[in-house]
């Protein structure tokens, strides 16, 4: 089965959840998803998807293999670790992270390639590879999304040998390269004091020696582990998300998140619940002229941005163009807009991870417009993983944002988003109730909780497994060409 219909599948799955699917597919119940992860009960596929699923995280470095052995568990427990859960690795955990792994591997075109000339299969972004400097020898790719780099060729032990000098010279002075040498199988893998990873692997075949080198810089070291960890001699499986527990599992958590959004639209919040003022939203009945911030998250043109932002609008415009509402849910206050103006523009990535506690993040958006005017960052720190009440779909943050802010792109240091602003601690509520003014106590919906929404909206959210540092100022300038101002008539 293609990577590319994976997507069709979990769709599909959803019927397994209302009954009318009758097939003896296994799959996690809504309370088995609490119970501890064990890799056991999954099939070969689908313990090769979720190694290729960890590698694209940095978390797995190893062959891509079906087996699930101490190093596979290792990395699932790794994983867990950076997103925060303590103890046992819950079965939603992979669950999840296969689910947004197969949105990623299919909006990019990542698919297990057999390569005739080389006699070899690798993992290759068919939807986004652009061929490089060739020559009598080289066949070079490169991905356009991140630093890799394939270099492909046939040769005999001679050239092999000198490929292989070549990579473990280029080492940093000091450090030991990995190698690996059997008979008809060499490995050598190096960093380089430029920041890059070296991997060259050559495979004896049919005569002579098959040789793939790729190159990353550090930032995707992810990539390399997945490229690297699935290339296999001769014709190998696709890598994709079978029917099983990891997509029954996603498709269950879709469904447990659909009911729980049912169940808060019908009931209304509790009386003494925290004071949680919505930026936009008016304290009287009568729907205001007003606006909020945007930011576009397709290539088609589509818009998100919070619900309350557009609620109760005659008319919504963005930068004097018209755009219509796709889906609004007022339950998690995000909503997705849509405009062919923006076609073809500049779209905000996702960032691939969770946002980690006290790491960096900036703020975009257009707040107090008919006061400030023009776009307006501010940057601050993730402060807690939770909003308020130990709400699980935001988390708090200290940046500054004002009414306006709402619905504009939380970014990490990367430039990569991880949350939608979406409300701030009301401070004057607060200091009738404990005698004190809060500082700084705003919150986001948590950028996992915004990549479902899209999905479930049929856009698939822009990820990328990249991972470098930028500047300040070279942050800001990339988020204002996807940030967008949106007016309410």
């Amino acid at each position: 089965m293609s990577v590319n219909k994976t997507l069709q599948w979990i769709v599909a799955l959803c019927l397994v959840l209302t009954g009318s699917f009758t097939a003896t597919a296994r799959a996690y119940t809504e309370s088995e998803l609490r119970d501890e992860f064990d890799a056991r009960r999954l099939t070969e596929a689908e313990v090769r998807f979720l190694q290729t699923a960890l590698a694209f995280e940095n978390s797995y470095t190893g062959i891509i293999d079906g087996y699930w052995g101490t190093g596979s568990q290792r990395s699932i427990e790794r994983y867990a670790e950076k997103t925060e859960i303590v103890g046992p690795v819950p079965n939603w955990l992979p669950a999840l992270l296969a689910g947004a792994a197969a949105e990623m591997m299919h909006s990019e075109g990542w698919t297990e390639t057999y390569l005739d000339a080389l006699d070899m299969s690798l993992l290759i972004p068919s939807g986004h590879l652009r061929k490089g400097q060739e020559s009598e020898v080289f066949l070079n790719w490169n991905h356009e999304n991140s630093s890799l780099g394939y270099s492909l060729t046939r040769g005999d032990a001679d050239q092999v040998s000198r490929l292989h000098e070549y990579t473990f010279q280029a080492a940093i002075a000091g450090t030991a390269p990995y190698t690996v040498r059997k008979d008809g199988y060499w490995v050598t893998s190096a960093k380089t004091p430029n920041s890059l990873t070296l991997y060259t692997r050559s495979d004896f075949r049919a005569g002579r020696w098959s040789t793939i080198m790729l190159s990353t810089s550090q930032a995707d070291s992810g990539i390399m582990a997945a490229v690297s960890g699935s290339i296999r001699r001769g014709r190998a499986p696709d890598i994709y998300l079978p029917i099983g527990l990891l997509s029954t599992g996603y498709a269950t958590l879709n469904a447990v998140l659909d009911r729980e959004q049912a169940t808060q639209r019908a009931e209304p919040p509790p009386a003494d619940a925290a004071p949680n003022a919505s930026l936009d939203t008016p304290k009287n009945a009568e729907r205001r002229k007003g606006s909020g911030t945007g930011f576009i998250v397709s290539h088609m043109g589509h818009v998100l941005t919070n619900a309350h932002v557009v609620q109760d609008c005659g008319a919504i415009s963005i930068e004097g163009a018209p755009v219509t509402v796709i889906q609004s849910d007022a339950s998690i206050d995000l909503a997705l807009l849509f405009g062919s103006t923006f076609s073809g523009q500049p779209v905000a990535e996702f960032s691939s991870n969770p946002a980690m506690l006290n790491s960096d993040v900036t703020v975009v958006g257009y707040p107090l417009a008919g006061l400030l005017g023009g776009l307006n960052v501010t940057r601050g720190s993730l402060t807690s993983l939770k909003g308020v009440g130990g709400d699980g779909n935001t988390m708090q943050i200290s940046a500054p944002v004002q009414p306006g802010n709402s619905g504009g792109p939380v970014l990490n240091a990367e430039g990569k988003v991880v949350g939608v602003v979406v409300s701030k601690l009301d401070a004057m509520l607060v200091n009738e109730s404990i005698g004190d003014i809060p500082q700084n106590v705003n919150f986001a919906i948590r950028g996992e909780i915004a990549k479902l929404f899209m999905a479930q909206n049929n856009v698939a959210p822009v990820t990328s497994a990249r991972a470098q540092r930028l500047e300040p100022e070279e942050l800001a300038q990339v988020a204002s060409k996807f940030t967008k101002f949106v007016e309410c008539q």
